[in-house]
């Protein structure tokens, strides 16, 4: 068996668990396991993808593609599907704030 590397799951989507993730409750993550797209990853965290990520302005709510870092501070666990092409179930853009 091939030893995984992280970056194989750059434009995947994965699982990830959390821990004492309640400071993320700001941009919306209230759970503790959410399946997302990583975009990258760096020593601060996993860059993730949410395709529809709410801000407000004077006009109201607006939808915008958005790239959302993940410290590593708050992953317990990343759960990578690799014999699963184009993994999308359950789809995580169809919860609330793509998670």
């Amino acid at each position: 068996m091939k030893m995984m590397k992280i970056g194989s799951i750059v434009e995947d989507i994965v699982l990830l668990i959390l821990e004492n993730h309640e400071p993320l409750a700001k941009i919306g993550i209230i759970k503790d396991k959410l399946f997302v797209k990583i975009k990258g990853y760096d020593e601060n965290g996993i860059w993730i993808h949410h395709p529809g990520f709410e801000l407000l302005n004077k006009k109201g709510k607006k939808k915008l593609k958005a790239t959302i870092l993940i410290p590593w501070a708050f992953i317990i666990s990343i759960v990578h599907f690799p014999e699963a092409e184009g993994y999308d179930f359950p789809n995580p853009f169809e919860q609330t704030i793509g998670f």
